[in-house]
């Protein structure tokens, strides 16, 4: 088990190099210029151009890449063009916010999916079933910009303007509040949910049609205890690998969710640095959902190992 890990492990910090070349890479060829964003539109090109010298952006692609890893491996990830702070205590500030989003999302995903999944493989071919199907294509197919808008405007905008009550703030965060992180988390797990059902609904049959299945009829087993007995408790193995992608990826900063609801997490900042072309900003925003989303897949793949050895082989 320990060579899996290591060999995993390798890849993982294989993948999260690659992705630090990459963004490296399209950070150094911006047509914005981190120099005259700093200076400002009036500043001389004398000073633009010191402003470029001092920060290093005079400098080939490969020694500025090679300045950048170096100070990686310090624990430096840099300095903020714009906010003249360090980046990575700009990351962390902003990631409790993300982190309660990202848990609230992940269970509305599963709250939905997962009840809808099973009622469709236990029934189906049914009315159940094709309704539980028609629910997850609506649910897939609605964008979360507009789901997002959608309930901003029914549950927040409109109950102020027609009521003049407040049930759902427009935006904003405040520690968990449920009242500021209800929309935003159903926003994010909409679609989600929608393939939870699926991913269920494909593993129940699955382990509904096995043999074990077949014998513990036969030896006068209820329903009901083979279903959440054994049949659940096996289908759960693809879901438990979704569901390290989905939080790696939702701690890595939900982009378009922090967007429409003003949320302060990690994805806004991301989309912050690249308007404001802050590109140690956008270096570490990208660096560190990479992290995440590595981290996860690996915690994700020993965990697998763990309930099932043969995965090594």
């Amino acid at each position: 088990m320990g060579g899996y890990i290591l060999r995993r492990l390798g890849w993982s910090l294989v993948v999260v190099a690659a992705i630090v070349a990459v963004t490296f890479f399209a950070t150094y060829i911006l047509p914005a210029d981190p120099a005259r964003m700093i200076a400002g539109i009036r500043a001389s090109p004398q000073d633009v151009e010191r402003i470029r010298v001092a920060l290093g952006l005079d400098q080939p692609f490969l020694v500025q890449l090679g300045r950048y890893v170096s100070r990686l491996f310090q624990g430096d990830f840099g300095q903020s063009y714009i906010q003249n702070r360090a980046v990575l205590p700009l990351i962390l500030e902003r990631f409790p916010a993300t982190l309660q989003l990202a848990a609230a999302g992940l269970a509305v995903e599963l709250l939905i999916g997962l009840p809808l999944g099973i009622l469709a493989a236990t029934r189906r071919g049914t009315r159940s079933d094709r309704l539980s199907t028609i629910v997850s294509i609506v649910l897939v197919s609605a964008p979360s910009f507009l789901v997002g808008y959608l309930l901003l405007n029914f549950l927040a905008f409109q109950p102020q303007i027609r009521l003049g009550i407040t049930i759902f703030p427009i935006g904003g965060y405040k520690p968990l509040d449920l009242r500021y992180l209800a929309l935003p988390a159903i926003t994010l797990g909409f679609s989600g949910a929608a393939y939870y059902t699926r991913l269920m609904r494909t593993a129940m049959l699955d382990e509904l049609h096995r043999d074990y299945v077949r014998t513990a009829r036969s030896k006068g087993l209820g329903e009901r205890a083979i279903l959440w007995r054994h049949a659940v408790r096996n289908a759960l193995g693809p879901v438990l690998s979704q569901i390290g992608l989905d939080l790696g990826f939702f701690l890595g900063g939900v982009v378009i969710v922090e967007r429409v609801f003003s949320w302060p997490g990690i994805g806004k900042l991301a989309v912050d640095s690249i308007v404001t072309a802050d590109v140690p900003l956008i270096l570490g925003t990208v660096l560190f959902g990479t992290i995440c989303i590595v981290t996860a897949n690996l915690a994700v793949d020993v965990l697998q190992v763990v309930i099932d050895p043969r995965i090594r082989r």
